[in-house]
């Protein structure tokens, strides 16, 4: 399992857990949702390629618990 912080400016600060092919958001409300959105941010012609970094396990659940 992977986690990301995307970095465009619409997205900013939107934590993403990625397992294999699935994505996942998190939401406040509702917990984590299943969402496509990293695919865009993977595809070299996009805007928004690689607006995104990296974190931990450990630094995702810091960024839940600041939600």
């Amino acid at each position: 399992m992977s986690y990301y912080v995307l970095n465009d400016y619409e997205h900013r600060g939107t934590l993403i857990r990625s397992e294999g092919r699935k994505s996942f958001k998190y939401d406040k409300e509702r917990g984590w949702v299943r969402t496509g959105i990293m695919a865009q941010f993977r595809f070299p012609d996009s805007p928004v390629y690689d607006s995104y970094y990296e974190v931990t396990e450990e630094e995702a659940n810091k960024i839940l618990e600041q939600k």
